[in-house]
């Protein structure tokens, strides 16, 4: 959830150092010498036989300003669904629509490969990953109850360790682990999600010294790093906004004087050169999808003007407020349940959508779910109601003809800077928000905390207090943003996406912070991150 884009107080919580330097982006590399690598690279794909990834490829090193002729897919047809992914994302990209372009219409038949639950095989969770990234790209909404449904099933597939795999069941891998980040952030999942932010720490304690990925970090067969991987993880970490300068060197090392880049330098058996049209996305500061057919590109969910304010509110009270990424109120609550943690029934009607349920309260005789934008109850349906950015949008339980709930969309924040530095072997005054709300006041002390130095393996303590200075009973959670370290920051003994509290009005709470650097971390360097503690009104 984007909570950054509140009428409300936000500090920057937190500094974190590594010994080994991670840069902070592509920029660490000089520019000059990204741009002279993509335009070799550009040159050499345009030697070699015309394909989706070249397509795309050429598209992202342009910002599409430059025409690129898909017509050699215009007969395309394929016999499984991860057969048609690219494709359509390649004539998205070049502009066309998927739909029509081609002599079939590529996004019926792609969707015609769901069984309701899944898509393509159920034995594979590569194709339902390809088939998100492909419907969007063709411009479905993320709303789309296939598109909801492969991401169901993308997130259940998830291993312990934070990776998927190609496979149900199978060995996590750093290629669909950072395909399928993408694909989850164009369900409309914010890069913050527990589910995000656990793949996104999988992938960092993968990263091997020389700052490349490997295929399989684990793996009896090498664990070398490869160019196909090292372009795949970048192109996630540019959708993510996170760091990408530590892997860039090595991905750059793999290019040849002709332009092309080798999976591995030679004289690695079995070694070509197909890693060269990701690595002209990746360093084009580029993911996937590369554009979407209608205009734009791949979805950006960190906080921005587009973002819409809302509050869920069921028979027993408010469920959820925040902010969130949405095209259209219906949207709205899709993107909301991956914050709030509700369960929902959405159903395709003859009338369109209809919200049948949420949690507990089900339609039923007239009792049912509306929805109301900046306090009007709108005549059409909520998947028709386009969104632009800025409303708010009030999702209530009720008997039709119920007026929209009255109060407040906000939440006021506060944040606390965090410090450590991560080493190879062993080794004040608090925040206040200006209280725009009498109601939600309240204070972190201290501002600061510094772990100290902290080896793999090993962990340290400290503590904050939350003191509520307002009249309202107030609902605490957190978030952290930053480096991927601070994903095993713990609070009072639960993960921080765990975390919540109800503090009283005048009451106080003494917080535990825990960091865990676990026994596997291999990356050091300076780090920066941020805890920030939200607050909203008890209801």
């Amino acid at each position: 959830m984007s909570k950054n884009n509140f009428s409300s107080l936000w500090m920057a919580l937190g500094m974190l150092a590594l010994v080994v330097a991670v840069f902070a982006g592509v920029s660490g590399t000089k520019a000059d010498t990204i741009s002279d690598a993509v335009a070799s690279a550009v040159a050499y794909v345009n030697t070699q036989v015309d394909e989706p990834t070249k397509t795309m490829a050429l598209v992202a090193s342009s910002d599409g300003t430059v025409g690129v002729d898909v017509s050699y897919l215009q007969s395309f047809s394929g016999s499984t669904a991860i057969e048609y992914a690219k494709p359509i994302m390649a004539i998205a990209a070049a502009g066309e629509d998927p739909a029509t372009y081609a002599q079939e219409d590529l996004v019926a038949k792609l969707k015609g490969f769901s069984d309701g639950t899944q898509m393509g095989s159920a034995s594979q969770v590569n194709d339902d990953i390809w088939a998100i990234l492909a419907l969007r790209a063709a411009g479905v909404a993320s709303a789309d109850s296939v598109i909801q449904n492969s991401k169901a099933f993308v997130l259940g597939n998830q291993n312990a360790n934070g990776g998927w795999a190609w496979n149900v069941g199978g060995t996590s891998d750093t290629n669909d682990t950072a395909v399928a980040i993408m694909a989850l952030l164009e369900t409309g999942m914010s890069g913050s999600n527990t589910a995000t932010q656990n793949a996104v720490a999988y992938l960092k304690s993968a990263q091997n010294q020389d700052g490349g990925f490997p295929y399989d970090p684990v793996s009896e067969f090498g664990t070398e790093s490869d160019g196909n991987s090292d372009a795949w993880v970048t192109m996630a970490f540019n959708k993510l906004g996170e760091s990408t300068s530590s892997v860039v060197p090595h991905l750059l090392s793999l290019q040849d004087t002709d332009g092309g880049f080798w999976w591995m330098p030679p004289p690695a058996s079995f070694n070509n050169k197909g890693p060269t049209a990701d690595a002209i996305i990746a360093l084009s500061g580029k993911s996937y999808p590369v554009a979407i057919f209608g205009g734009g590109t791949g979805s950006d969910n960190d906080s921005n003007e587009n973002d819409v304010m809302y509050r869920i509110v069921g028979s027993a009270g408010e469920i959820c407020k925040g902010a969130v990424a949405a095209t259209n109120a219906m949207e709205v609550v899709i993107q909301a349940a991956d914050e709030c943690g509700y369960t929902y029934d959405i159903q395709d009607t003859s009338f369109g959508q209809y919200l049948a349920g949420i949690n507990n309260d089900t339609a039923e005789g007239l009792n049912g779910w509306m929805y109301a934008v900046n306090g009007q109850v709108p005549s059409i349906g909520a998947a028709d109601y386009s969104l632009s950015g800025g409303e708010q949008v009030a999702w209530f339980f009720g008997e039709f003809g119920d007026e929209p709930p009255s109060g407040a969309f906000e939440k006021e924040s506060e944040s606390v800077s965090l410090s450590v530095e991560v080493v190879e072997g062993n080794s004040g005054e608090g925040g206040q928000d200006d209280q725009n709300d009498s109601a939600i006041a309240f204070s972190v002390n201290p501002s600061a905390v510094d772990f100290g130095q902290l080896a793999p393996g090993t962990s340290a303590s400290s503590s904050v207090t939350v003191a509520n200075q307002g009249q309202a009973d107030l609902d605490i959670e957190v978030e952290v943003q930053g480096d991927p370290v601070f994903n095993f920051l713990k609070l009072d003994t639960i993960a921080w996406g765990a975390f919540s509290a109800l503090l009283s009005s005048g009451a106080e709470d003494d917080i535990n912070l825990q960091l865990a650097v676990p026994a596997g971390f291999n990356v050091f360097g300076q780090k920066q991150g941020s805890l920030i503690f939200w607050a909203s009104a008890h209801e």
